[in-house]
């Protein structure tokens, strides 16, 4: 939702929690913690947590206008340029979370959003899913359960084993070849096949 703050007027972005369940609720929390603790300006930033009167959690984050990269891939592939730029910046933020032993998880076109202005500026969004690796607090998945999204699933994540930043990384390039190309390395109708992709075959060359 949008949200003004009452006293000062200043536009925020509220995040509601529909989900009841404990697990679910344990993750929001973490989301918020995790964001501030990294503190970097491509990672969308947590300002509140707090408990609606209905008792549904929420986050107040900073309100971004733009659109995400998903809504820009709709309209085909990007140029390298921009595209390098935008990786640079995707970079920039997953480093500062590996700095602080958090691997995203799910990172992807959906999580990430394009800020309109002059200047292309890229903020990573939706820490719900990530996993905090100098403990295991916020690893709300049992072992052998894949956690994130098949087309963009590194092969250990995809297998449900254990993971560190290397999965970020091997995300980030499928995000990348999505952005030159068109298209993501892998796709399917069907979940499994992808999945089964990512263990099976060699990635395809940007050219073809």
């Amino acid at each position: 939702y949008l949200g003004v703050h009452p006293l000062i007027g200043k536009r925020v972005a509220i995040k509601v929690l529909r989900d009841s369940e404990p697990d679910a609720f344990a993750r929001f929390v973490a989301e918020a913690r995790v964001v501030n603790e990294i503190g970097n300006s491509n990672i969308v930033d947590v300002f509140a947590f707090g408990t609606a009167p209905d008792r549904r959690p929420f986050l107040v984050m900073e309100w971004l206008q733009g659109e995400s990269l998903r809504a820009r891939l709709l309209r085909g592939k990007i140029d390298v340029e921009t595209a390098c730029a935008i990786a640079r910046q995707l970079v920039r933020a997953l480093g500062a979370a590996h700095g602080n032993r958090v691997v995203h998880r799910d990172l992807k076109p959906d999580n990430v959003f394009l800020v309109e202005g002059e200047v292309l500026i890229v903020k990573l969004l939706d820490f719900g899913m990530a996993k905090l690796l100098k403990n295991d607090q916020m690893t709300q998945t049992a072992s052998g359960v894949f956690v994130g999204t098949p087309m963009y699933a590194s092969p250990e994540q995809a297998r449900g084993l254990a993971i560190d930043h290397r999965a970020d990384i091997y995300t980030l390039g499928g995000v990348l070849f999505e952005m030159l190309t068109g298209r993501p390395p892998f796709a399917s109708k069907s979940a499994f096949e992808v999945i089964s992709m990512h263990l099976t075959q060699p990635a395809p060359r940007p050219s073809s």
